[in-house]
């Protein structure tokens, strides 16, 4: 929704030389892309995590030093 909102105040405040910048939605916000932007950041997340959780585990077993 908030997309949409700003779609529409795009649509009545931006134009260039009379006629809006945007003439589709899709050429203003791409759905698609923003999913799999933020898909991917999670799994970089994850692998972060899981590359934290591996070298406090090798700490650990050589006894902290």
């Amino acid at each position: 929704m908030i997309h949409s909102q700003a779609w529409a105040n795009a649509m009545a405040q931006a134009t260039k030389k009379g006629k809006p910048i945007y003439k589709r939605f899709d050429k203003f916000f791409d759905y698609k892309k923003a999913i799999k932007r933020a898909t991917e950041e999670v799994s970089v997340k994850e692998a972060d995590k899981d590359q934290l959780q591996d070298f406090i585990a090798n700490y650990n077993a050589k006894g902290g030093k």
